[in-house]
């Protein structure tokens, strides 16, 4: 066996040889020098996506069947491979994303949402009186809390601003579904139910300041902001105004205690 430098000694003889016969050794070997970088960059981005589908693999942020949002996009994962992802989005057009650039994208999982969010604000007018105002928040409390498929906990109502042209009321609550499709059957409903509170307190839904008011404005209405006014001070007299929230019995006897879907629906009775 020839050690190391004996090695080195005869390969330099070899090439000095072959360079004095005429032979271009060292273009060879600068030649092999510029190919192995040339082939270690063309390379380097399958390794790059290679390195992500393994970190995709590892971390398991998105699985096939996964709806998910990446960057600023939505839609559902179709496959995942070793230099690639598939993903067909909202409008059903199917994006293929290199592994590299997308594990260095945000990515959100919807699918694995135990609960869907319901966040949306009510705009009232300004005419409408404190009286109302408590009447509307207690009432849509109690539609929250009632509601089978409105988590209790947490499910509020706040006045949260005196807006340009409204008094607005921010609801948060969670409807307890995974899927699309019902969730959005869970909101309308809660929206429509609110609606009816709106009116039933005789206020109205702000409009624009910048809107002009004709004679076809009815403006509020004094029966029912009478009564709303009435069945707040009810409850002032009776020590159960539900402010800043209601009593832990109260929470108790309306939770579930509504109908959903709604009478006359396919699905109730």
């Amino acid at each position: 066996m020839l050690d190391g430098g004996l090695v080195e000694e005869v390969a330099g003889l070899l090439a000095a040889g072959a360079d004095r016969i005429g032979v271009p050794v060292y273009g060879i070997v600068a030649g092999l020098g510029v190919g192995g970088l040339a082939v270690a960059l063309a390379a380097q981005s399958t390794f790059e996506n290679l390195i992500g589908g393994l970190s995709l693999f590892a971390d398991k942020a998105i699985r096939v069947g996964d709806f998910c949002r990446y960057g600023a996009d939505l839609g559902t994962v179709e496959s995942v491979g070793i230099r690639s992802t598939r993903i067909r989005g909202l409008d059903r057009t199917l994006t293929v994303i290199p592994n590299a650039a997308l594990s260095k994208m945000p990515l959100v999982s919807l699918t694995l949402r135990d609960r869907l969010l319901i966040r949306t604000t009510i705009s009232v007018r300004y005419e409408t009186s404190p009286e109302q105002l408590r009447f509307l928040l207690v009432k849509i409390r109690e539609l929250l809390l009632g509601h089978p498929r409105i988590h209790p906990e947490p499910a509020r109502v706040r006045f949260v601003e005196f807006g340009s042209s409204s008094l607005n009321l921010e609801v948060f609550a969670y409807a307890t579904t995974r899927d699309w499709e019902e969730f959005l059957g869970i909101r309308e409903d809660l929206f429509l139910r609110i609606m009816d509170i709106v009116k039933q307190s005789g206020t109205a839904f702000a409009i624009p300041s910048q809107t002009l008011y004709f004679g076809r404005d009815n403006g509020l209405d004094a029966c029912r902001t009478r009564a709303a006014e009435t069945q707040v001070q009810s409850w002032r007299d009776e020590g159960r105004l539900p402010f800043p929230d209601f009593a832990p019995e109260q929470k108790d006897q309306l939770r579930g205690s509504l109908v959903y879907p709604p009478e006359g629906s396919p699905g109730s009775g």
